[in-house]
């Protein structure tokens, strides 16, 4: 038998002109790999590729896969003692033709489960002899089969959805190996895609029962019992939390079978248990993961959301721009919990890390006009549009709350160009119709008493404060913005999407960025 690996990695080092990347802090297991290479076949062009760093071992990896090389990875479990969790994920996904060797001092069931989840192809024990380290190779090498042959064929067919000639390739594959539960799971992925649901589920349990330990049949049974909004969906994810405990995404969709049905303490515990996870085995990954937590339990639990958002703000040494989007967040479920002042204070915590953002200016504004704080709401308007002038432009939710805010504290003129530039966006828009039309009505009786206190004035010989720069009288501070003109703004190049809610007092809608 080693005579045979010693073949296949030969086989994939000469004939294939395959190549190995090595990823390891550990010098002695790189040059006994190295020692290993070299005794099959010998010193012949550079085809081994050892790295102590991330960033390099992706570069190489990255020029290989362009390149056409096959290759295969040595990586790391721990490097600089952490998990090495975000790079094994990272190349599994951008690389999913690599062959995918972890390297580790010991395997527990949860690692191992997981890094097979994830597309590793072998687990390596160290230390390991140089016999162990060809035998894992050629396995991870896997050479192809007649079977293999088919399901690789119809892994290409179902992804250029061609669903019946995958089954006929199925057929082919049973007919090979009755029970293989590779060849039953992609058969019901091509059932279901032709929408034999019920035959697709009986293929994905037949192969489950096939081979229990193959998480692939649970995976899709678990997807297709929760697109059917079925129970037994929540008992498929624990089966496979069960088997790979260490997939933090999991835990959020049992988190959300289990607020569907009424059960936030449940919910909590498997949020809490994928945040641990996330910060000990995929730190990149936090920030991702607590934007789909929040979006997860937002309707149903906002303390829930506003715990997480906390926690992936308070878990941070240094905070930056990157991280307004969890402030923004966070100041938009307070508002909408009724907690305006809680709001100004993360919005102002914001301010402080960075000062020149008009979306966050602008959203403390909306948290001040929700505590009836106009006139301070208006200044943090003003002062975004200090910082950008064009900031709601291609916001219809922005420019209407802007120029509702102006009309509510009677400056009319000012108004008037936010509710064109929502025209200009939506010309059907009736809210900003009615308030443009109240902006022009109150506007022209404001005119006309100027008017008449003007000649009064000059006829008695005295000085008019208001003509001389005093009370607006409705006619606006600002002056009219861009000379009150439309704003001719693509929608898809300026504003962000916005959330609609309710003004307090039914005064309108004010809506966030």
């Amino acid at each position: 038998m080693p005579g045979q690996y010693d073949h296949i990695v030969q086989q994939f080092l000469e004939e294939e002109s395959g190549a190995i990347v090595c990823l390891t802090e550990d010098a002695v297991f790189a040059r006994s790999l190295r020692n290993t290479i070299s005794r099959i076949i010998g010193f012949k062009g550079e085809t081994l590729f050892p790295f102590v760093r991330t960033g390099p071992a992706l570069d190489k990896c990255r020029e290989l896969s362009e390149g056409g090389t096959p290759f295969l990875v040595f990586v790391e479990r721990m490097l600089d003692e952490r998990p090495n969790t975000d790079f094994i994920l990272r190349l599994t996904r951008e690389f999913p033709e690599a062959r995918v060797v972890v390297l580790t001092w010991e395997a527990t069931h949860d690692t191992v489960a997981y890094f097979f989840e994830l597309g590793v192809r072998r687990v390596l024990v160290k230390p390991a002899s140089a016999d162990r380290i060809i035998e894992e190779m050629a396995m991870a090498l896997d050479p192809p089969s007649e079977l293999k042959k088919l399901t690789d064929r119809c892994g290409r067919l179902l992804g250029r959805g061609e669903f019946d000639e995958a089954l006929e390739v199925t057929d082919r594959i049973l007919l090979l190996k009755p029970d293989s539960a590779r060849g039953l799971t992609m058969r019901g992925d091509a059932l279901m895609a032709i929408e034999e649901t019920d035959k697709g589920v009986q293929s994905y349990m037949a192969a489950h029962e096939a081979k229990p330990i193959y998480m692939e049949p649970l995976i899709k049974l678990a997807a297709a019992f929760a697109a059917m909004e079925d129970e037994r969906a929540l008992s498929y994810m624990q089966q496979l939390d069960d088997i790979s405990p260490l997939n933090p995404e999991r835990k959020i969709d049992i988190a959300e079978q289990h607020l569907m049905r009424g059960r936030t303490e449940e919910a909590e515990a498997y949020l809490d248990r994928s945040v641990e996870v996330a910060e000990r085995e995929h730190l990149s990954m936090v920030g991702d993961l607590t934007e789909r937590i929040v979006d997860a339990v937002a309707a149903q639990a906002p303390d829930l959301a506003v715990k997480y958002l906390n926690r992936v703000i308070d878990s941070k040494r240094v905070l930056g721009r990157d991280d307004l989007a969890h402030f923004n967040r966070l100041g938009i479920i307070l508002r909408g919990e009724g907690k305006w002042k809680e709001a100004v204070e993360v919005y102002e915590k914001a301010l402080s890390i960075v000062k020149d953002d008009p979306v966050i200016h602008y959203n403390m504004g909306l948290a001040y006009w929700e505590g009836n704080e106009r006139m301070t709401a208006l200044k943090c308007f003003e002062r975004a549009m200090d910082l950008d002038p064009q900031f709601y432009a291609g916001s219809i939710g922005a420019a209407l709350n802007i120029g509702s805010l102006y009309l509510d504290l009677r400056q009319f003129a000012d108004a008037e160009p936010f509710f064109l530039h929502v025209l200009d966006l939506d010309p059907e828009n009736a809210t900003a119709h009615k308030r443009l039309q109240d902006a022009r009505d109150r506007v022209a009786p404001v005119l006309e008493r100027r008017s008449r206190e003007q000649e009064q004035a000059a006829a008695s010989g005295t000085i008019n404060v208001d003509a001389m720069g005093g009370d607006s009288g409705g006619l606006g501070k600002r002056g009219k913005r861009s000379g009150g003109k439309v704003f001719n703004v693509d929608e898809t190049s300026g504003g962000k999407a916005s959330k609609k809610k309710k003004k307090k007092g039914g005064k309108g809608h004010r809506l966030d960025f």
